[in-house]
């Protein structure tokens, strides 16, 4: 007989919008949102005129002030493995792969001059960039789960992403800019009363979401305008350095629920977990363009040790006891421009793990240092039908390499109907009790995790 406990979590669960895949990570800091970004691997982005500067780099809207629209994909197919160790408990049990599947998320972007609303002769862009998965087929999409298998920390759907803001000319040479990153935060109230058959009747369901805007500040230098503008040979022309900061967000939920039986006691439940994160960053940057091409290099700070208090609080994920630290980014790029309508964009990035934990009981996060390659081109078409302006074509390519990383898994579902392996199976000995101050039976299988994803973004890019 199904307990009234379990029916009323099954209308729980079934209440909110649920998908197989999730991830911390975001298209913006995973891949890239223009073709310019995941070519350059993010080292142009601080750098770039189209619309995506209102998250990397708002200031820099100031530097064009031509109108301009986006529209494009990026498409994402990622292989993720987890090689067992032989271990006795064997909790992998089909194969390696942990995760291979494909998404893709469909990105627009818009910019628009607003210097007639200041006096004198100062730029004012306002940009505008938003991103949906799979054509908005998963626009709310939200999964938090607990499981046996390894499940991995920064890949998997990207459900919404939007971004909005402003860049402005202080003096000629110094620009600033200022935007939002936008996230929601939801909750449920649920309410039923239930007899031991499990019927329930008096049920009261409230769904909400607020949004939650974090700033995105951001200030930019054109060395050359600002100490030499008359100097036309000035060695500083074309050097730009750029600092941001990025206040950390979240896509989280909130669910209470009030159960009552007839004749019982009643069954509070509260949960309070998140999905994707983004932490608090910090970035600077530095551009030369000369002739023909320009050499860039950035580098982010990112504060993840921001997660260890919001997992705590997480009625989820808190067994696994995670422990993040702030990593640091470096990345760098170029841009080859080889006539006036084809040029050729590269970069790299090494991007260290922010996840110390390689043990988390029950929750099996896995992640690894990556390695990451862009290379992409662009195609100005000058003379496009019926458009007076010219339409760029962008496309860019990116491969991650994840290097390999030994974690050992750790579960108590279905611990009871198996006997645990003990010490002699695993690389280094898999222990009885992975983490401290658990009594529960624990299986355990030490896993070496890797992988690659290939990243394929392009767009269309329209001014006025």
């Amino acid at each position: 007989m199904t307990s009234p406990a379990s029916r009323i979590a099954f209308v729980l669960l079934a209440a909110m919008p649920i998908s197989a895949m999730a991830s911390l990570g975001t298209v913006a800091t995973n891949f890239g949102l223009t073709p310019t970004d995941t070519a350059s691997a993010q080292a142009l982005s601080m750098f770039s005129n189209q619309p995506s500067a209102v998250y990397y780099n708002p200031a820099y809207l100031a530097r064009d002030r031509k109108g301009a629209m986006t529209a494009g994909f990026v498409f994402t197919e990622q292989e993720l493995t987890a090689k067992g160790w032989e271990s006795p408990d064997k909790i992998i049990l089909d194969g390696d792969v942990i995760e291979k599947d494909s998404n893709y998320n469909v990105i627009l972007g818009f910019k628009t001059d607003l210097s007639t609303m200041l006096k004198g002769d100062r730029a004012m862009v306002l940009g505008f960039m938003l991103g949906a998965e799979r054509s908005g087929y998963n626009l709310l999409s939200f999964s938090s789960t607990s499981q046996a298998l390894p499940q991995s920390l920064r890949y998997g759907q990207q459900s919404l992403f939007l971004s909005v803001g402003a860049g402005i000319n202080v003096i000629p040479g110094i620009d600033i800019g200022a935007a939002s990153r936008i996230t929601l935060a939801a909750s449920a109230n649920l309410g039923a009363q239930a007899d031991l058959n499990g019927t329930t009747r008096y049920e009261s369901l409230e769904v909400s979401a607020k949004p939650s805007i974090q700033p995105i500040l951001s200030a930019n230098i054109n060395w050359g305008q600002l100490v030499c503008p008359e100097d036309k040979y000035c060695v500083l022309n074309g050097l730009e350095t750029a600092v941001g900061y990025r206040y950390e967000s979240s896509y989280s939920a909130i669910v209470d629920a009030q159960a009552v039986a007839t004749n019982a006691v009643g069954l509070p439940l509260l949960l309070n977990t998140i999905d994707a994160y983004q932490p608090e960053t910090f970035s600077a940057g530095i551009q030369y363009n000369f002739y023909k091409i320009r050499l860039a290099a950035s580098g982010e700070y990112q504060m993840w040790s921001g997660l260890n208090d919001a997992f705590k609080s997480d009625t989820i994920k808190d067994q696994g006891n995670l422990q993040f630290k702030d990593v640091f980014v470096p990345r760098a790029g170029f841009e080859l421009r080889m006539n006036d309508v084809f040029s050729f964009t590269g970069g790299v990035s090494y991007e260290q793990s922010p996840l110390e934990s390689t043990t988390s009981l029950d929750v099996n996060y896995v992640d690894n240092d990556r390695l990451v390659f862009g290379l992409g081109f662009s195609y100005l078409i000058e003379q496009a039908m019926f458009l007076s302006q010219p339409v760029r074509l962008d496309f860019g390519y990116q491969y991650h390499i994840l290097k390999d990383r030994d974690f050992l898994l750790a579960t108590t579902q279905g611990a009871d109907n198996q006997t645990s392996g003990g010490g002699n199976g695993g690389k280094n000995g898999c222990p009885e009790n992975p983490i401290s101050g658990k009594e529960d039976k624990v299986l355990c299988e030490g896993v070496t995790s890797g992988g690659n994803v290939h990243v394929l973004n392009a767009s269309i890019n329209l001014t006025f």
